[in-house]
């Protein structure tokens, strides 16, 4: 049985983790360019529009995330869908390397 570091099993992992420092990150970015961009007539501009974008991203397959009660998961519990969101991610990449290496 092969090692988990020779196996290739640890690349859903790292990016899953990439993904929820991300989603996690993308947040407070948003946030404080939406701040100083709502006190200027052109609006919010293409940065702006970019992250919303990102974000809707982000928290693709579980778009839910937007729509569960609050009261569901309190304080830092909100993770806790955050990290499952970012674990389907990670085996999404996964496959998705294992099958271009498959036709490679």
């Amino acid at each position: 049985m092969k090692s988990f570091a020779r196996s290739g099993a640890w690349i859903w992992f790292v990016a899953a983790l990439i993904h929820f420092g991300m989603s996690n990150l993308i947040m407070p970015l948003t946030i404080a360019l939406v701040t100083p961009a709502s006190v200027t007539p052109e609006g919010s501009g293409l940065a702006v529009t970019l992250l919303v974008r990102l974000t809707k991203l982000l928290h693709l397959p579980l778009v839910t995330l937007a729509l569960y009660p609050r009261e569901w998961f309190p304080g830092s519990w909100v993770y806790l869908p955050m990290a499952a969101n970012s674990l389907i991610w990670g085996i999404g990449v996964k496959w998705v390397a294992g099958i271009y290496r498959r036709y490679r």
